[in-house]
């Protein structure tokens, strides 16, 4: 499936209003302008969300937790302390380590991370999977979507971490182990600024998403009873 292909069938599904998701590319050359900003990667995601490519690299932000986990940089100095005593998101040092640790960022091959909204691609091959940024009843047909065809009750996981963990590295990682799971994120208290105050994030890896394109025109949000009723109210927001 392709992705004006995709595309189609998602609006079908969830109605012209939803929001469409990003797609997460590494490669050599940038695919979009490269602007400067400091500190956290999502002051640039509503680019990417508004259909302009958006390249991430380590000379255009400077948030040192987002180049780790964003496969750009290594680990940066002091990381553990600002996890537990500044941010207090962990109880101590040793915590946030083990905790980082679990997380198991990965150096990326390639220089660039960029992020475009899909109806800017042609294809699916080169992406790692898909960011949606969507409100909770649009993650309740997601979550139902990713359930469909998995024996799995744990098939969407959520968890802990930062915004760009949650959102870019499990998905990554996932993609790379030829996974099935996806996963809710955009708890991390530090990200949620940068986004209206009921958007939370679900995420595909290509692995999971290639199979998941099967079953949306059969799963509940193709039109079953309760799902309708969800989507008129989607729809009726705008």
């Amino acid at each position: 499936m392709n992705p004006k292909e995709f595309i189609d069938k998602y609006v079908t599904s969830f109605g012209e209003y939803a929001p469409l998701p990003l797609a997460v590319i590494y490669s050599e050359s940038p695919l979009g302008e490269r602007k400067y900003v400091t500190g956290c990667m999502f002051k640039q995601f509503h680019r990417a969300y508004n259909g302009e490519p958006v390249t991430l690299d380590t000379a255009n932000f400077t948030c040192g937790g987002g180049t780790l986990y964003a496969g750009l940089g290594p680990i940066p100095m002091g990381v553990y302390d600002f996890v537990s005593r500044v941010e207090k998101y962990k109880d101590s040092q040793e915590t946030a380590k083990v905790s980082i640790a679990g997380i198991d960022p990965h150096m990326s091959d390639s220089p660039y991370l960029n992020l475009v909204r899909i109806d800017k691609l042609e294809t699916f091959d080169d992406m790692e999977g898909l960011i949606f940024l969507v409100t909770p009843d649009i993650l309740s047909g997601l979550f139902t979507w990713a359930n469909y065809d998995s024996k799995d009750l744990n098939a969407v996981q959520c968890p802990w971490g930062s915004g760009c963990s949650t959102t870019i590295t499990s998905l990554v990682n996932e993609n790379r182990r030829n996974g099935k799971h996806c996963y809710i994120g955009m708890f991390d208290v530090s990200a949620r600024p940068f986004f209206k105050s009921d958007i939370l994030s679900f995420s595909i890896p290509r692995s999971r998403f290639m199979e998941m394109c099967g079953t949306l025109s059969q799963c509940c949000v193709s039109g079953a009873p309760a799902w309708l009723k969800v989507k008129k109210r989607i729809n009726s927001k705008r």
